[in-house]
């Protein structure tokens, strides 16, 4: 699937109750490689006032933010309001997300942007401790925070000390 950035919309669906503010910052940033096009935020900012940089992030250039309303009170609310949010996007047209999310619950939003004909791609960014299932419901997981590569030097380092070690225990 190849992907127009001039004429596309990319939709980040945010699960500000299971990713940490970090991790939207993060996204926003790998987002950026798609620009000039639309980029739509969508989460529940105002359930979270407590977090005072919503309003630095909101004034990102070339983002526009969408408060999700939620139609029910309690457990999965917001997973509820998402799963709307992302079948309205896709309604609209949107044909790629980025969904930041550790929930498994989230597999179903993929089914449900898969069904039909649109064929949209799912970036889909979580930690380390995201199940399998998860990982492989999108076409491409992000970990965050990154995995550093180990320098060459680093791992020669570990590899001679091993060797010591391994030697002297003989």
């Amino acid at each position: 699937m190849t992907f127009d950035s001039s004429t596309e919309t990319v939709a980040i669906l945010y699960d500000i109750e299971n990713a940490p503010f970090e991790m939207l910052d993060y996204t926003l940033g790998k987002a950026r490689k798609y620009l000039p096009c639309r980029m739509i935020v969508a989460s529940d900012w105002e359930k979270r006032p407590e977090q005072k940089c919503w309003d630095r992030l909101m004034r990102r250039e070339g983002f526009t933010f969408r408060q999700i309303e939620r139609k029910i009170d309690g457990k999965n609310s917001l997973d509820y309001a998402l799963f709307d949010a992302a079948i309205m996007l896709r309604d609209e047209g949107v044909r790629k997300f980025f969904i930041i999310t550790t929930d498994s619950d989230f597999v179903k939003i993929v089914e449900i942007l898969r069904e039909g004909d649109t064929n949209p791609y799912i970036i889909g960014v979580g930690t380390k401790q995201a199940s399998q299932v998860l990982r492989d419901a999108y076409d491409q997981f992000m970990c965050y925070p990154p995995e550093s590569k180990k320098k060459p030097q680093e791992a020669m380092k570990k590899a001679v000390v091993k060797k010591v070690q391994t030697e002297t225990t003989k």
